[in-house]
């Protein structure tokens, strides 16, 4: 099942019922207040899984997970280059499932390879998928509240889980439902 949302994050899980979602995987912009996760802990019974910045992480998470990101000279504007994303992690219930020790570093290198780029901050598919199968159950519903291309949605699909993405740009999401085969 894949379910694509274009609007405002906040009017969608809004009216989204308590512990109806098994997973959260997103990427919220870096300028978010942390409200979005009160929200994700209403809604979700499962695992949060969130991407943020060094110098502005998500308050309280169980894990911090580290992607070390490709040099790139896209991240210099009026400060230095970040090379590290941290990936925090809010544990609940019990799904964490054991992948082979080398998949399980909690810090990670993959790249963008052979793929084309759908989406400015774009994660690289291996990632996501790695992060599905660790944080989520075959049959689970993931969401993604900001969806973006549709890459987590991807990796979700590919580890036959169920997929929900809240998207507000409207150009994105068409490259989301593009992606992802939806009409």
């Amino acid at each position: 099942m894949i379910d694509l949302k274009l609007g405002n994050y906040l009017e969608i899980v809004g009216k989204m019922h308590d512990n109806s979602i098994d997973a959260i995987i997103t990427d919220p912009p870096y300028t978010m207040t942390s409200y979005w996760l009160k929200e994700a802990k209403r809604v979700c019974k499962g695992n949060i899984v969130a991407f943020c910045s060094p110098e502005n992480q998500w308050p309280n998470p169980d894990e911090h997970l580290f992607w070390v990101k490709p040099l790139s000279t896209k991240n210099f504007q009026n400060k230095c280059g970040r090379f590290v994303e941290i990936i925090c992690v809010y544990r609940r219930g019990n799904t964490f499932n054991q992948l082979h020790w080398s998949q399980m570093t909690g810090v990670y290198h993959d790249l963008l390879q052979d793929e084309e780029l759908n989406h400015p901050w774009e994660k690289p598919i291996g990632l996501l998928e790695r992060l599905v199968k660790i944080y989520t159950n075959v049959g689970d519903t993931v969401l993604d509240i900001f969806m973006g291309s549709g890459t987590t949605g991807l990796a979700c699909v590919k580890n036959e889980r169920n997929f929900i993405g809240i998207e507000v740009n409207e150009s994105a999401f068409e490259t989301a439902k593009q992606r992802l085969g939806v009409k």
